[in-house]
């Protein structure tokens, strides 16, 4: 199965619609900052697309929530922006907080850099600005995955 993981869109929407068609995921992942774009370009390519979003520190008065924890065709997953835990200034503490949830793979975004790397146990991935770029993550159905950064068209 398919996880197709943006974040950091500000706007930028086309990026992220032309990944979508190109990948055609099971389920896209928006780690905010602007959120509102995720929802807009749901409801514009197809309602039934399994869509997750987070708030990011620049989505004010969003209704999502700013973490999300789900397991992906068997593969743990949590899912924030990374502003909370300042992952400007290091990743300890988003390492912590994807440990305490039993994650095996860590999304965040805020940091704008694209970042596949695995730490202490966990990938951690930030898929980049969606406008520059997003992650592409592939499971095998057995808890197994791999997860590919790829250049926005």
């Amino acid at each position: 199965m398919k996880l197709l993981v943006f974040s950091d869109s500000h706007g930028k929407i086309e990026p992220m619609r032309r990944a979508i068609e190109q990948e055609r995921p099971d389920t896209v992942i928006h780690l905010g900052d602007c959120v509102r774009d995720a929802e807009n370009l749901r409801r514009e390519i197809s309602p039934t697309q399994a869509f997750i979003s987070v708030c990011g520190n620049c989505d004010p008065g969003s209704d999502a929530p700013d973490r999300a924890e789900f397991v992906f065709d068997g593969v743990s997953v949590f899912a924030c922006h990374g502003h909370r835990y300042r992952v400007k200034f290091g990743l300890d503490a988003l390492c912590l907080a994807g440990r305490l949830s039993g994650a095996q793979l860590v999304l965040f975004g805020h940091t704008h850099t694209a970042l596949c790397q695995e730490l202490g146990g966990l990938t951690l991935v930030n898929p980049g600005s969606a406008a520059h770029s997003y992650a592409l993550v592939e499971t095998d159905g057995a808890g197994g995955f791999k997860v590919r950064l790829l250049c926005a068209e």
